[in-house]
């Protein structure tokens, strides 16, 4: 069967997709009006603009033509929008589009924002004077991306001058090879990284890649959040949608804690989230460890559990009596350590602790400073 399908010509299988599936019809009729709504936005920018910034993003879920909400697609978009206030720097346009051949989207939905995305396709037949561009890429597409321009699909890179690409490192584990890096400096002019936590930017990545380094951190910080004390809190333990071969051991064992709750987070808004994590007295995370999940709970007044790794957390993170040393220790530990932690005093005590050392690393005022110095090229590392 998919040998006869091989010898359907390309501009046939559309057409058939469009009656064979009822998904296929409904993404159809939803990107004619998607395409509208881009045609008539795009018109507010300088269509003449010589520089152009650039942020690319995921494209729609094929099934329910919306974005997925996570802490990347947020910390992007924020760039994205500070970005946009920093014209008398750059002096360029700013937007932000889906990769190419993704579903559209006009906007990301799950969390309050002004940002509206395009498609790729419009850059180059509206921008056709553009001799300076910034593409901002996520580091989990990076090698996609190069297979596309492998592939011809970035060809309108090769029209421009200039060509800066920066990679958007959010996750260390996730970051491009060296040989992918090395394959960007081919048709960029310029090639650098930045990092959105302080451990990873360091000068042995600079090293490594032989890029420059600079650590733009992410929109995360206390003013965002609303903070409980412990007696307005219940007694909810919100729980991180990631997988790991515990978290089912570890899930079985605080279900038995009497009156404790359990939430995982899934299928919320981002407000619907920041609702539940104001109303939660603990918070574990079986992500990356310093992550959304634990830090965004942290600044709401909870009590944070987690698994160090020296990739994403710096070592004064080890005097919390939360972080354990691996998942075994959590499982063993976390509902005596639970126990001990919930009396008025000494949850406050250990909260603030918590609290404070997450505050010191993630300031507004900080991240916008370090937007502007990214912009000024006053990179951390050179």
């Amino acid at each position: 069967m998919k040998q006869e399908r091989d010898w359907i010509p390309d501009f046939i299988k559309p057409v058939l997709r469009f009656v064979h599936y009822k998904q296929e019809r409904k993404k159809v009729f939803r990107e004619i009006a998607i395409r509208r709504i881009q045609d008539e936005k795009i018109k507010s920018y300088n269509s003449t603009a010589k520089r152009l910034i650039v942020f690319l993003v995921q494209g729609a879920d094929y099934d329910t033509g919306t974005d997925k909400i996570s802490g990347g697609a947020i910390s992007i978009v924020s760039l994205c929008e500070e970005s946009t206030k920093l014209q008398s720097i750059h002096e360029a346009e700013v937007i932000m589009c889906t990769f190419p051949d993704q579903h559209l989207l006009a906007r990301h939905t799950q969390f309050k924002n002004i940002v509206d995305i395009f498609r790729y396709e419009q850059l180059e037949s509206y921008f056709s004077n553009v001799e300076d561009l910034l593409l901002h890429i996520p580091e989990f597409m990076c090698q996609h991306v190069n297979k596309m321009v492998e592939q011809n699909k970035f060809l309108w890179l090769k029209k421009i001058n200039h060509v800066h690409i920066n990679i958007l490192n959010q996750n260390i584990r996730l970051m491009p090879t060296v040989d992918e890096v090395s394959v960007m400096k081919r048709y960029a002019s310029v090639v650098t990284a930045t990092t959105a936590h302080h451990q990873y930017c360091t000068a042995y990545y600079r090293d490594l890649y032989q890029i420059p380094l600079h650590k733009f951190s992410v929109w995360i910080s206390p003013e965002k959040y609303l903070y409980k004390e412990y007696k307005d809190k219940q007694n909810l333990i919100i729980i991180s949608p990631d997988e790991h071969p515990k978290k089912k051991e570890i899930l079985d064992l605080l279900a038995k804690v009497p009156g404790l709750q359990l939430q995982i987070i899934q299928n919320l808004t981002y407000e619907q989230y920041k609702e539940a994590i104001a109303n939660a007295k603990w918070s574990l995370t079986f992500g990356e460890g310093l992550d959304g999940y634990l830090i965004e709970p942290i600044f709401s007044g909870a009590i944070g559990f987690a698994v160090y790794n020296d990739e994403f957390f710096t070592s004064d993170f080890t005097s919390w009596q939360t972080l354990y040393i691996s998942f075994d220790m959590l499982c063993e530990k976390i509902v005596n350590d639970m126990n001990r932690l919930d009396e008025e005093q000494i949850f406050q005590s250990y909260q603030k602790k918590q609290f404070e050392l997450c505050a010191a690393y993630y300031s507004e005022q900080e991240y916008k400073q370090n937007i502007i110095a990214f912009y000024k090229k006053e990179y951390t590392y050179k």
